[in-house]
Formats: structure tokens, C-alpha cells, sequence
């Protein structure tokens, strides 16, 4: 076990280039981490790590060693998790991942009432607009906003994700509804930066997709700006239904054109393949599947009075 824990203390210094950082992690004295990575390069007879007043850096061989550690740190994990599973109650540090727009409205919310249920687990959630690597920075379970491509990761449904085209009432009484994608061009269009997938507009017209490159006088680098811009009178906008579908319900926005929109990109909780869910892991994928359940609480057509969507504050 002392072999063990040393490994723990060289992964978390890994993961977070400094040995103060790991000990408050794994809270654990700056003088016990020094010396837990000095017994472990000791038994292994080669420095992991090179050490200045400044900075810490792995070596050749601590790089070749820290992939090997995490297996094994895994392989242990997993063996405890799936002996324990049957009989213990989920507990321990739990890491998710999930986009900010989505964080903040679907998942953050709902935390509360995951701990109310399971009190043993702690949770640690990363927001990042980025596909963080789950297994570098030891996420157990990630939330992606997209069709998978990663073999590597084993994909859950959570719930289906359209986009919807919209607009504030008081640009429709201004500029008009249009009718047809073809009616776009004589429009205020609110899209993302140049070069984000997400201007890729898909419609379909006489049977066929018609793909339309959105480029507004408004490019902002954030759904909840764009979502701002479009409550304000600035312009069509395309965000996901998630984002706009209380704003739709409410009537503070309107939804345009929904016979011809094609557009989800679904909502999935991913995790490592190969691994043994834990009880933590397990319980929270659950309990987001019940959150949100076949029909989303965001959606417009959806129970608006439900406890989930009385949770979530924009």
C-alpha cells in the first residue's frame, strides 16, 4: 500500500506540476508529499521528477512510468469498485466535466439535490469549453455536446439536443417572420465568430439539406451572448433548445421556420471504455437520466412547473 500511495502522490504531481497543488488534493503536508516521491524514486532506483525552486518537470523516465501508474491506479480502482459495488452506498471524489452553457443551466443546479441523495460523494466539476482528455486529468465522467467520434469512450445518451432558429417579438414586429431559409439574406443575422462550426445552418428544403454559412453583423464567441443580443432586438439567431426553450414558453423569444430546421447534436455523458462503473459514477449517471429524462424540462413543450426546471435559474 505504500507503493500505492506513492504512485497516487506521483500521478497528482504529475497532473498538477507542483508538489504544493498535490498535497492540497490529496491534502497531504508539502514535507509528506516530498517524502512519499523521494521513497518511490528510491525504490525504483531513478529520479521521476526534476525538481527546481520553481518548477517541476518530469523526466524521461517518469514519463514512461506515470502511464504505467495510472494503469495500475485504475486496475486498483476498478477492482475495489467493482467488489464494493453490490454492497456500499456511492462515496468518494467524484470529477465531471461538462460545457460552461450547459454547466451553468443543467448540471450545477441540479447538484444539490445529488448530494441531498448521496451525501458520501464529493463532487468536483471542471467547466470547460474544451473536450478535456479524461483520462489525463482524471475525469470519471465528462458531459459532450455533439455527434461521438471518440472510440475510446463509452457514450450515454442523456437527451436529444435541436437547435432552434429564433427571434424577439420586437424584431418580428419590426423586420417581419420570413417564411423560407430563402428569406434569410433580407435579414439581421446574430451568429458566432467566423470559423465556428456552429454557423453551419441545415435545412431541409424539397426533400434535400440545404446548408446555410451564417455570418452576422453580430459574431459573438458565447451562446448566452448571442442569446443577450437576440432578447434585445438584435437579429435570427440559432442556439440550442436547451439554451432558448424556457425564453420560447415564456414568449420572450419566438421560434422561426421549425418545418425546415435540421439540427441536434444530443447531449451524451461519456466515460472511459474498459472501466468497471463505480457506485459514484453509476448513481450520477442516473440520476441525470431522471433529471432530464425523454422529454428534456427545457424544451418548450415540456413541464415548465417540474421540480428539475424550477432548479435551474436562466
Amino acid at each position: 500500500m505504500d507503493l500505492l500511495s506513492g504512485m497516487r502522490v506521483f500521478v497528482s504531481i504529475a497532473d498538477n506540476g507542483s508538489l504544493a497543488k498535490a498535497g492540497r488534493q490529496m491534502d497531504l503536508s508539502p514535507s509528506v508529499v516530498s517524502k512519499s516521491i523521494s521513497a518511490l524514486e528510491d525504490r525504483l532506483g531513478a529520479r521521476l521528477l526534476n525538481r527546481t525552486t520553481r518548477s517541476v518537470s518530469l523526466t524521461e523516465v517518469g514519463f514512461a512510468y506515470l502511464d504505467r501508474a495510472r494503469r495500475i491506479i485504475g486496475d486498483v480502482d476498478e477492482a475495489e469498485a467493482a467488489v464494493s459495488s453490490a454492497t456500499n452506498a456511492p462515496r468518494g471524489h467524484l470529477r465531471i466535466t461538462a460545457p460552461s452553457t450547459f454547466s451553468y443551466r443543467h448540471v450545477a443546479p441540479h447538484l444539490p439535490l445529488f448530494r441531498e441523495r448521496y451525501p458520501e460523494v464529493e463532487i468536483e466539476m471542471v467547466i470547460s469549453d474544451n473536450e478535456l482528455d479524461l483520462i489525463d486529468n482524471n475525469i470519471d465522467l465528462g458531459i459532450r455536446i455533439a455527434l461521438m467520434k471518440d472510440s475510446s469512450l463509452i457514450a450515454r445518451k442523456l437527451a436529444p439536443n435541436p437547435r432552434t432558429l429564433f427571434a424577439s417579438p420586437s424584431y418580428i414586429k419590426r423586420k417581419g417572420k420570413p417564411n423560407h431559409p430563402d428569406d434569410l439574406g433580407k435579414h439581421d443575422i446574430i451568429s458566432f465568430r467566423n470559423g465556428s462550426p456552429y454557423n453551419d445552418w441545415h435545412f431541409l428544403v424539397d426533400g434535400k439539406i440545404r446548408l446555410i454559412h451564417a455570418k452576422g453583423m453580430l459574431q459573438l464567441n458565447h451562446g448566452d451572448a448571442i442569446l443577450r443580443s437576440a432578447i434585445n432586438g438584435g437579429g435570427l439567431a440559432m442556439l440550442s433548445r436547451f439554451v432558448v426553450g424556457r425564453h420560447i414558453a415564456a414568449g420572450t423569444l419566438v421560434s422561426i421556420l421549425d418545418e425546415y430546421v435540421q439540427e441536434d447534436y444530443p447531449i451524451y455523458a461519456v466515460y472511459p471504455s474498459g472501466k468497471h462503473l463505480s457506485p459514484k459514477v453509476r448513481a450520477f449517471l442516473d440520476f441525470l437520466i431522471e433529471i432530464y429524462g425523454p422529454v428534456p424540462y427545457w424544451d418548450e413543450a415540456g413541464d415548465h412547473n417540474s421540480e428539475a426546471a424550477k432548479r435551474t435559474a436562466i
